[in-house]
């Protein structure tokens, strides 16, 4: 295999200005956003609680975005190492648009369906309960065990 440099790579990776760098990803959250609410209406599980962090995290990414273009402009950091940052996040969003579509039947190609992050949805509530119910009474086996190895100890030492 070839040297792989990632900045030669960014160097001829370009936005055509400052500005698209900035649409770009917020387009791309925007589609994610309304796969995301799509795919949670059809499988009636809108939660607010997840909407409220995936946005927190969406507009965590924009203020990377924002930062680097002040960055970029103020300080002359090069271009690429900013469309880096954008391209990464675009590429994120894509693969969690492709997700959301996998997840509503969209036929998506077999190569790329593989590698999605896609876990089987199967389980019901009851199965989620019964799973939780299982951790949490093996967690409190291991908190059980720890304070007997603790007394084993502390006894060890009188």
């Amino acid at each position: 295999m070839e040297n792989f440099d990632i900045n030669v790579i960014l160097q001829y990776v370009h936005f055509k200005n400052l500005y698209w760098i900035f649409i770009i990803p917020a387009a791309m959250m925007g589609i994610d956003i309304l796969t995301g609410l799509i795919k949670a209406w059809i499988a009636n599980d809108f939660q607010s609680s997840k909407m409220r962090s995936g946005l927190g995290k969406k507009a965590g990414e924009m203020a990377i975005i924002a930062i680097g273009l002040l960055f970029t402009a103020g300080m002359g950091i090069p271009d690429y190492i900013l469309s880096g940052i954008s391209l990464y996040i675009i590429f994120m969003e894509l693969m969690s648009v492709l997700e959301n579509l996998d997840k509503l039947g969209v036929p998506i190609p077999a190569f790329i369906a593989k590698t999605l992050n896609n876990v089987n949805d199967s389980l019901q509530h009851d199965d989620y309960k019964a799973l939780n119910e299982k951790i949490a009474a093996m967690e409190l086996q291991l908190q059980m065990v720890a304070i007997n190895e603790r007394d084993d100890k502390h006894d060890n030492q009188r």
